[in-house]
């Protein structure tokens, strides 16, 4: 959902207490159907749902203060609309079994949810996997003809006895009510429209994630909200460079606009199990952190883990507004400024040649922007194992402008190659300077969009 974030915090931050991450506005007409998108890949039908099972099984689902940390799933009902949970049980089960899938599936890393459930049932069948899963709660205080809010949820939940620390209520609304993520007295992420996109994204804000900035404008949020949802692309930030990556879980990265200093990574969430390569998903960046975004570098320093040569000289761009050219781009950490000079082609390359399977497609991507005009190119240059240059693979010629744009260049590792060096080339005879940041290096053999490369390229 296209779902603003505001954060309420009740006491003192240092606290940690009562800190409130609300998506508004976000109410919807209550549906308890929901919307499942279809892109980037179609969604499995009920039958082909994969079962996640049980990370958990307590006795006393309240009592779990010993327990791993895990989500216990809710399904909340009022005098309203009455108790429908033997109606509903399943296809919430479902639900959920789908957020584990879209967290698996949204790279080449093993990830899942982990859950909590309870004693009683015969977990080898679905019904009863469900209903181990999905506990009905009475909410007493629900507004009878009207919406019931999230703060009512969360205290109902308390006043029960539901608000273990080592828990996240996942809340299904039958009712009226508002699709949200609240921490207060109890962590609840809760929705009346029920679809599995939409009870992640509440999921995620959980974490202290806001609405990850992903438009091409510095510090700036896209009007389609990044975070997934039942109108987007499902999955999990797909370059690693806002809130997520699995692949370097001692990266974090700022996850609202500046000058909110928040930052972490999605991908070390207590609630998820700890990622493991690797599978089959549909990213699969093979560059680093610092690689990706200039995180760990400071402004007019040189920049780590890229190199120059040729016409030019590098550094990370120093401070200015975010309206041009941002030392903050993209996930509020640096980006690099090519200076460019005229006597020869500028190089600005990766300095690392990761690893490459001759025969496979691989697409790099990286957004540029210059504060006047110029014109570059990006490059795959691929290597064998003697380390010996085998040949160039280069975009056309790119005329740069003052907007942040993403640019890219697709080919096909040449016999014999096992490693390439990504570079951006500036053809000699000009003078100007251009910023460069977000790149990403896929390999396109997973079958989940038309190339086998993510999408937006």
């Amino acid at each position: 959902m296209s779902l603003q974030i505001r954060r309420l915090v009740a006491g003192a931050v240092a606290t940690a207490m009562a800190v409130v991450l609300a998506a508004s506005p976000a109410h919807a007409v209550f549906n308890p159907i929901g919307t499942e998108a279809q892109a980037p890949y179609a969604q499995p039908v009920d039958a082909d749902v994969p079962k996640r099972g049980c990370t958990t099984t307590l006795s006393d689902p309240k009592n779990a203060s010993s327990s791993t940390p895990a989500i216990q799933v809710i399904y909340a009902w009022h005098d309203g609309n009455g108790n429908n949970y033997s109606t509903y049980v399943n296809q919430i089960a479902k639900m959920v079994d789908r957020m584990d899938w879209i967290l698996d599936e949204s790279t080449n890393y093993d990830q899942h949810i982990k859950t909590s459930c309870r004693t009683g049932y015969d977990t080898s069948t679905y019904s009863g996997y469900a209903q181990a899963l999905v506990i009905p709660v009475k909410i007493p205080n629900g507004v009878i003809g009207g919406e019931t809010s999230p703060y009512i949820v969360a205290d109902d939940l308390a006043a029960a006895g539901w608000g273990n620390a080592n828990r996240k209520y996942v809340v299904f609304e039958d009712f009226d009510g508002t699709a949200t993520a609240h921490c207060g007295t109890v962590c609840v992420a809760t929705t009346d429209d029920w679809d599995a996109a939409t009870m992640m994204h509440e999921l995620i804000h959980l974490y202290d994630v806001d609405h990850a900035k992903v438009s091409e404008v510095p510090n700036s949020f896209s009007l389609n909200d990044i975070m997934i949802s039942q109108y987007n692309d499902w999955q999990l930030d797909q370059e690693f460079n806002t809130y997520y990556d699995p692949s370097e879980t001692t990266a974090s990265f700022y996850t609202s606009a500046y000058p909110d200093t928040r930052y972490l990574n999605l991908a070390n969430y207590s609630m998820f199990t700890t990622p493991t390569c690797c599978d089959v998903g549909y990213s699969n960046d093979l560059l680093t952190a610092q690689e990706r975004t200039i995180e760990a570098n400071t402004p007019y320093s040189t920049p780590t883990a890229f190199s120059v040569s040729g016409g030019g000289w590098m550094q990370v761009t120093p401070p200015g507004p975010d309206s041009n050219t941002s030392a903050r781009y993209y996930d509020g950490r640096r980006s690099l400024t090519m200076n460019v000079q005229a006597y020869a082609d500028g190089f600005v390359s990766v300095t690392r040649k990761p690893a490459v399977t001759a025969g496979q497609r691989y697409k790099f991507f990286a957004r540029l922007t210059t504060g006047t005009s110029g014109n570059v190119k990006l490059r795959m240059s691929w290597y064998n194992s003697s380390n010996t240059l085998l040949s160039n693979s280069d975009s056309s010629l790119i005329a740069l402008t003052t907007g942040w744009q993403e640019y890219n260049v697709s080919a096909l590792a040449p016999t014999g190659a096992t490693s390439v060096q990504l570079s951006v080339v500036s053809p000699s005879g000009q003078t100007f300077a251009y910023i460069l940041d977000s790149l990403q290096l896929n390999q396109c053999n997973n079958g989940k969009t038309t190339d086998g490369c993510r999408l937006n390229g």
